[in-house]
């Protein structure tokens, strides 16, 4: 029995008519071994988790210039119609919402450091989406995750669950950050760190005795409790729509014609295209969303989905779209079926309009799941006895993660870990992985002499 066969929900028997029995055939819930209520509160997780993307993402974007209105509307609603999409169309349960890595790099290095317009740095988003939506289509970036070995998936999902609980701790203030990079130790005390302390007890509890279903909420709601104890207060979420439209279709795509800008566009379409990859592996290895060959079914269709969102996103005031690292506490939580994904997507949709509904869960309340997220996607790594390079590849991309808090970093460490030694101990690399290694290498030397 694998792991994920061992954390896998009994198969419910599957309702014949009525709403019911139309959710469970669109979205194959029986026979994915799960229910319509266990879908809406996993989707209702990942939504909490993710929540704080509606007032990070504006405020960050907001240092480029970006109104933030604009940028809050960007979020919420296309995000909000990209993740019900991924439910509707790919059927897989991952919220789709602008990635902390592509924002940053709008606001301080394309805007801030090389002194482009907003204009032109949406414009830059858009012709990079424009790309992904090409390789996406002639299904490269589908052939690439298909040709990935075992112990690379291992690999990844290391790198993505080290990434997930490394943001709980900086979100809990544990940990301080600088420059992109770990600067040391936090404030452990705080009530942020209680907060965070709280709610992964709480989780580890329930998910201990048997209570899975409810562990991520629980511990998120009990880490909310403290934050309200402590004086933890919340960002502010914007004023609705009121100048929501000061950036539709504001942006530049006259860009593309100056040679100078092509760098940039290549630097977003490869942590875009890298990233994805990442996330997507990492978060469906060791679960039953992925089949008996290691395949996910619907990966196509989820690409298209990201694709198009940053097309739609840079049109209406955000950074790229990317299936984002929350997810995991959804799929924890048991999600299973795009019935999730939808759930999110209402959720994040209804932010337009019932904002200040946020402001009783803080950012700093979704610490604790995701930490305990993290540690069961850690867990559940299992590699078998005398599987050297599997061990190999997975140390190397988690302690390349925590250097660098870079998933497309630590997937290049770790492609090269496992090209390396798979010529020198004469195994067989899909030939695919060795052009992967060398773009995934120039890309980032790519970003370095960029920024």
């Amino acid at each position: 029995m694998t792991p994920a066969d061992a954390d896998s929900p009994s198969r419910p028997r599957p309702p014949s008519t009525g709403p019911a029995g139309t959710l469970d055939r669109h979205f194959e819930l029986s026979a994915r071994g799960t229910t319509w209520r266990r879908e809406i509160l996993a989707g209702a997780s990942t939504f909490l988790a993710l929540s704080y993307i509606v007032i990070v993402n504006p405020a960050i974007l907001g240092q480029a210039g970006i109104p933030r209105t604009a940028a809050f509307l960007a979020t919420a609603a296309v995000g909000g119609l990209a993740t019900i999409a991924m439910g509707l169309w790919a059927r897989l349960p991952f919220a789709v919402a602008p990635g902390m890595e592509m924002n940053s790099v709008i606001a301080f290095s394309v805007v801030g450091t090389l002194a482009y317009t907003w204009p032109q740095a949406l414009g830059m988003v858009f012709w990079s989406g424009v790309a992904m939506l090409v390789v996406s289509l002639l299904r490269v970036r589908e052939a690439v995750i298909n040709a990935i070995p075992t112990e690379l998936r291992s690999a990844l999902a290391a790198a993505v669950a080290v990434f997930i609980g490394l943001i709980g701790l900086q979100i809990a203030h544990v940990v301080r950050t600088s420059g992109g990079h770990l600067a040391g130790a936090g404030d452990w005390t705080g009530a942020p760190a209680i907060a965070l302390y709280t709610g992964l007890a709480t989780a580890l509890l329930l998910d201990r005795y048997g209570a899975k279903a409810v562990a991520v909420p629980a511990g998120i709601l009990a880490s909310a409790l403290v934050c309200a104890a402590g004086g933890v207060g919340v960002a502010h979420l914007g004023h609705g729509l009121d100048g929501s439209g000061a950036a539709l279709f504001r942006l530049d795509l006259t860009v593309i014609a100056d040679p100078g800008a092509w760098g940039v566009i290549l630097v977003l379409f490869a942590l875009d295209f890298f990233g994805s990859i990442a996330k997507i592996v990492g978060l469906t290895a060791h679960t039953p969303l992925q089949d008996r060959a290691g395949k996910v079914p619907g990966m196509r269709q989820a690409l298209l989905v990201d694709a198009g969102a940053t097309i739609a996103g840079s049109t209406t005031g955000s950074s790229s779209f990317v299936a984002f690292v929350e997810s995991a506490v959804g799929i924890r939580a048991g999600a299973r079926s795009g019935l999730s994904a939808v759930t999110t997507g209402l959720l994040l949709l209804l932010c337009l309009f019932f904002a200040p509904v946020l402001a009783h869960v803080p950012v700093e309340a979704t610490a604790g799941a995701l930490v305990f997220v993290a540690i069961k996607m850690l867990t559940a790594l299992r590699p078998a006895r005398g599987e050297h390079l599997t061990l190999a590849t997975t140390a190397v991309a988690a302690a390349v993660t925590v250097a660098t808090l870079a998933i497309d970093q630590a997937m290049a460490a770790a492609f090269a870990t496992s090209a390396l030694l798979r010529a020198a101990g004469r195994r067989p690399l899909h030939p695919a992985l060795w052009a992967t290694t060398l773009v995934l290498a120039a890309s980032i030397l790519l970003q370095y002499l960029q920024f």
